[in-house]
């Protein structure tokens, strides 16, 4: 997109240069020549964004800047445009997929990404967005977000990458990152994602299309990569499933109280997928609360991703806070034959915590105490 000629917007002492000083300097190249003004994210301080925008309007010369998409509104992009900036390089850092630090992507967090990215193209924009996958806390539902995002976002360039050290890639294994990257990428430039990501047909859009088209050739050069067992199952249980009963919950941490169905009415599971090489399994992190409806889901769920695979399921409950009373009765009572028929293939981590809090919390009592305790393997 630039001809890869740098202009800093920061100086030796990591001060703001004069703006002034920054035409100038731009004004020393060639006229038709794309730059690239890095060191400092365009927007987060509006003041200076504006006077820069003033100042390159009397150079008409090309440029794009590193910017924060959260710190851009529509009257800035509309100047940016009209001084001529042609694009906006995003992320890696801040996350453009606002990650928080466990790896956790909130649904509302990367639907307000997505808008603000989608800003940049309304106001005739590209935009440029690196985006490193595979980072401490991510799960194997990272890459199908990622391409969620740019398609959503109307990113023109997506730049899609591996951690910087292959052993931070905590989760995931190096061979599953990189599965996961090509995916991604195939998933990226089909016809339909193409076009997608385009936007509207201007100036900017086809020039977007014909890189997106000469990159497509590239990828589909290469041997075709299907998304894995984890992946798959990461997407079937991406949406987080409503708890809807109004029954009692317990408490699955120790020294907590009994919780009615009315203090649940806003509750949610959430669930994280990744693959654990070292136990051979694909390992499911139940997060939030627990009723009998949102278990059904999660097992139709999953049974439609992975079908009759002979995967092993590792349920980590590790994250799990409230859990009705109808999940211990009769949740568990319906499915003991299906549970049964998975032994040596299902195990739970962090289940002895959760039952030992749920006994204390009921007074010494454990529905279905003999399933749970007995026919239940424990992974480590």
């Amino acid at each position: 997109m630039g001809s890869g000629e740098r202009v800093p917007l920061v100086g030796p002492a990591g001060e703001l240069r004069p703006p002034g000083q920054v035409a100038r300097e731009l004004g020393k190249g060639r006229a038709t020549d794309v730059v690239l003004l890095d060191g400092h994210l365009f927007g987060t301080i509006p003041t200076y964004a504006r006077l820069l925008c003033r100042q390159l309007a009397s150079v008409k010369r090309p440029w794009v800047v590193q910017a924060d998409a959260a710190a851009l509104d529509r009257a800035l992009l509309r100047l940016a445009r009209q001084s001529g900036c042609r694009g906006l390089v995003v992320g890696p850092d801040p996350d453009p997929m606002r990650r928080t630090p466990d790896g956790t992507v909130e649904p509302d967090r990367l639907r307000a990404a997505a808008t603000d990215l989608r800003r940049i193209r309304r106001a005739g924009l590209l935009s440029v967005v690196h985006l490193s996958l595979g980072r401490p806390g991510d799960d194997a539902g990272v890459f199908g977000r990622a391409v969620w995002l740019c398609k959503a976002g109307r990113v023109a360039f997506p730049r899609l990458t591996g951690p910087a050290d292959d052993t931070a890639a905590s989760g995931l294994g190096p061979d599953e990152v990189q599965r996961g990257l090509e995916w991604a990428r195939r998933a990226l430039h089909t016809h339909r994602a193409i076009w997608r990501r385009t936007g509207r047909i201007d100036a900017a859009g086809r020039v977007a299309l014909v890189a997106s088209y000469q990159a497509r050739r590239a990828i589909l050069a290469k041997p075709r990569v299907e998304a894995t067992a984890a992946m798959r199952l990461a997407r079937a249980l991406a949406r987080p499933i409503r708890i809807r009963e109004r029954v009692a919950f317990v408490s699955t941490l120790v020294g907590a109280v009994h919780a009615g169905g009315g203090q649940v009415r806003n509750a949610w599971l959430r669930v994280r997928t990744r693959r654990d090489e070292t136990l051979a399994a694909l390992v499911i992190r139940l997060e939030g609360t627990l009723d009998a409806h949102a278990a059904r889901t999660l097992v139709a769920r999953v049974r439609r991703a992975i079908g009759r695979t002979q995967e092993r399921i590792v349920i980590d409950l590790g994250g799990l806070e409230r859990v009705s009373s109808t999940v211990l009765t009769r949740f568990l009572e319906e499915h003991a034959a299906d549970i049964e028929a998975l032994r040596g293939r299902l195990a739970f981590r962090n289940l002895r915590p959760a039952l030992d809090a749920v006994r204390r919390n009921l007074h010494g009592m454990l529905p279905n105490a003999a399933l749970l305790e007995h026919a239940l393997e424990e992974a480590r």
